[in-house]
């Protein structure tokens, strides 16, 4: 299954480069978070869980207002994530608008800020059953530099929120940064 969805993210991203002109404006993204943090609130006590290092793929779109801002928006589908210690897993899937600010700190270097705010949609592991979950808020704020006219690297950190449990849900929210690589068309 892991290898079917690694071959669909490199055909889905060979088609996309094959239309250049259907896609000017996009950007396809392939992130790396090298962990993170897990937390909610039980019953006015705060607990919180390591999570294993995951993957993401994104795409986004923008469109400049003017030489320094971009608006657009875009969607991350993160791959399963483990919380550590336990065999279950859950994923997030963010649908975001984003502002990108350009901020040039020398005349060398094209970098750039990001500003996202969206929601997100919980996808919970089969192995948890009896779960009642949904989504909830997303943010995130990040740092990036345009290699060239094509390439871009970038950290980011977000937080994506969700509800989970039995009879009640509660609050729960996974913290992460984010290192990514990015290719504009």
């Amino acid at each position: 299954m892991r290898k079917t969805r690694i071959v669909l993210v490199f055909v889905l991203l060979l088609s996309t480069m094959s239309c250049r002109l259907v896609w000017a404006g996009a950007t396809v993204k392939l992130g790396f978070e090298p962990g993170g943090d897990l937390s909610t609130n039980i019953s006015g006590y705060m607990l919180g869980y390591g999570v294993d290092a995951g993957v993401s793929v994104s795409g986004e779109y923008l469109k400049a207002l003017n030489d320094q801002v971009e608006v657009g928006g875009g969607l991350e589908y993160q791959l399963k994530r483990n919380v550590r210690g336990l065999a279950a897993g859950f994923r997030f899937i963010p649908l975001y608008g984003m502002v990108k600010v350009k901020a040039p700190f020398s005349a060398d270097l094209d970098t750039y800020f990001t500003g996202k705010i969206g929601y997100n949609y919980l996808a919970l592991d089969e192995q948890v059953a009896g779960f009642d979950y949904g989504g909830g808020f997303y943010y995130g704020v990040g740092f990036g530099l345009d290699l060239n006219e094509k390439i871009m690297v970038e950290a980011e950190y977000s937080v994506n929120r969700g509800e989970l449990g039995y009879i009640l849900k509660q609050p729960f929210d996974y913290a992460k940064i984010r290192f990514g690589v990015g290719y504009k068309f």
